[in-house]
């Protein structure tokens, strides 16, 4: 893998602010009620399928959240790496917001032979940033909040760990670690990507949202500014060290980069809400299989 530092102040694989507000505007007087509704709804629906694999005690210590979303490939890979190189792998657990039926019967089928603690969502009309952000929120409210482990957070199913890593340690004297984003127009705003962010577990006792703020003008993640990362000491946020990945013959930064967080690869774009002009996948297999090991999964990935 090749690493670039991304331009000062600048993500590219990041949404930009216009885009961001081009695909999650404000709903309409007419359709507010019912986006409140869907989401009063999802929030306080059970989950239909619960399946834990006897990891209860582990969870009381640290729960490590992916959010699935209809790709069971992507998955395989990560819960291979997270088991090969994340101190808290036995803290890793599935959460499915997918919304092809077909992918969530393939991503519990792959948990079950895995033996991965595997929930899946209640349906979730919401879509785009709202989906992901509620999809958090709800499991901070139905899941978390019954264990009260010392320290949680979430990755996205396309981010993998590439080399021996420890949350705790990075957590260490801090209250939130993450991947620290600034695309909003709010003067001094920030959040974290709830793609990779990670926080102590005393903060579960206040409230916290991670959906879009229309408000602030921030994606997902972004509704904690007013909550947690306004008011909150400088000291007590670590941030990650992102890096462009340059894979391909160009500079486009959704075609020739993936990114490095921490040394986890991110993907970006795996769930494809982005039209993707280039499969990369030949790409990504080629740079997992250098840090796969002997066992690594034997994955046929659609297209990324």
């Amino acid at each position: 893998m090749v690493a670039s530092d991304a331009p000062a102040g600048e993500d590219q694989s990041r949404i930009t602010v216009a885009e961001w507000e081009r695909l999650n505007r404000p709903p309409r007087r007419e359709a507010l009620l019912r986006y409140r509704w869907r989401t009063f709804r999802f929030l306080r629906t059970s989950a239909p399928v619960s399946e834990l694999q006897g990891r209860q005690q582990a969870f009381r210590n640290a729960i490590v959240a992916s959010v699935a979303f209809n790709r069971p490939d992507v998955i395989a890979w990560q819960i291979h790496l997270v088991r090969r190189y994340l101190a808290e792998h036995e803290s890793y657990i599935v959460f499915d917001n997918s919304k092809k039926q077909e992918a969530r019967d393939a991503i519990r089928d792959l948990c079950r032979r895995q033996h991965v603690p595997y929930v899946s969502l209640p349906r979730n009309r919401l879509v785009v940033s709202r989906s992901h952000g509620q999809a958090i929120n709800w499991i901070v409210r139905n899941f978390m909040t019954g264990f009260g482990p010392k320290l949680f957070g979430f990755i996205d199913h396309d981010i993998f760990p590439t080399e021996p890593f420890s949350i705790r340690d990075r957590l260490k004297g801090k209250s939130v670690y993450g991947s620290m984003r600034h695309d909003t127009p709010t003067p001094g705003g920030w959040f974290l990507w709830p793609g990779f962010c990670f926080f102590d577990g005393s903060l579960l006792r206040q409230r916290l949202d991670f959906a879009p703020s229309y408000k602030f003008h921030m994606d997902s993640g972004g509704g904690n500014w007013p909550l947690l990362y306004r008011s909150i000491d400088p000291a007590r946020v670590r941030s990650t060290e992102n890096k462009l990945l340059h894979f391909g013959e160009g500079d486009d930064p959704h075609e020739d980069f993936f990114m490095s967080v921490d040394g986890w690869l991110h993907v970006t774009n795996a769930s494809n809400w982005r039209k993707q002009p280039v499969d990369r996948r030949e790409h990504l297999v080629a740079l997992l299989r250098q840090v796969g090991g002997p066992d690594q999964p034997d994955v046929t990935f659609e297209p990324i």
